[in-house]
């Protein structure tokens, strides 16, 4: 069953942060995430907020991009640019039900 991933994050420099997690994306997909999609926050508590949402087939598949994720000296770099200029909200994890 997918995993999916949701992190919010609040910043005053959207388009610099979009740059930059187009940057994350390539590497998590490249590490076995399914996808990274990036919305906006347009009404609610929320407005104006990023959503990063990332989809992994599996738990197991899921841990092994985390790990991978967390040595990418690359992701690192990325990693230390966007924490300059968007400030972590929060993160969710959830599992999907078969219907």
């Amino acid at each position: 069953m997918p995993i999916v991933q949701f992190t919010r994050f609040k910043t005053d420099k959207v388009e610099e942060t979009v740059q930059i997690i187009r940057q994350a994306k390539k590497i998590f997909e490249k590490h076995g995430a399914e996808f990274l999609r990036l919305s906006r926050f347009h009404t609610g508590p929320w407005a104006g907020e990023l959503l990063v949402t990332t989809r992994y087939s599996s738990w197991e598949v899921y841990g092994k991009v985390q790990e991978a994720v967390s040595k990418d000296p690359e992701f690192a770099q990325v990693q230390a640019e966007g924490m300059k200029i968007a400030e972590l909200q929060g993160r969710n994890i959830a599992v999907s039900i078969d219907l």
